[in-house]
């Protein structure tokens, strides 16, 4: 005996998948109402001098009021550009109210006590109080920032990091 149309399950729903796109039709976490904590324009920081502060601030989602943990006042923080070779000193100030922070530079070579780790390579940020990461620039890339302290991380506490080369850029595009 045979059947007329026979569809196993992934065919059922790329099929409706392909009509809904057809017809406009997208799910609802597809299109948010909430524009997010990021600023309009990125931000960029560069030199041998950043400042970084790490604070709490208050976001719209879906009509409600969020709470993160943000650097300079955005999420994501800052896009940080250097550039190899350089040395860098970034300052970083805890105004959290009560509790500790860090900054780990994911990826980058660097001293072991700049690394941000606390409990590791160093004791955290104090509520209150300042650090100053100083370390060469060693390598070229893309990295990105983050804090190794409680869910801050979760909670918006990241960023990107480009490291163009000291001579011409490698890559052709």
């Amino acid at each position: 005996m045979t059947y007329p149309l026979m569809l196993d399950r992934r065919a059922f729903i790329g099929g409706g998948a392909a009509l809904a796109a057809a017809a406009g039709i997208r799910p609802a976490w597809a299109s948010s109402i909430s524009h997010g904590v990021a600023t309009k324009e990125q931000s960029v920081l560069t030199g041998e001098d950043i400042r970084l502060t790490v604070a709490r601030t208050a976001f719209p989602v879906d009509g409600r009021t969020g709470h993160a943990v943000a650097i300079n006042g955005t999420v994501p923080a800052p896009l940080i550009r250097l550039k190899e070779g350089q040395n860098v000193r970034l300052t970083v100030e805890n105004r959290l109210k009560d509790e500790d922070t860090s900054i780990h530079w994911h990826g980058f070579i660097v001293p072991f006590q700049m690394d941000g780790v606390p409990g590791i390579s160093f004791p955290g940020i104090r509520p209150g109080t300042s650090f100053t990461y100083e370390f060469p620039i060693k390598q070229s890339g893309t990295y990105w920032y983050h804090s190794h302290s409680r869910l801050q991380e979760q909670l918006g506490h990241y960023g990107p990091i480009i490291i163009d080369p000291a001579g011409p850029d490698p890559v052709a595009y």
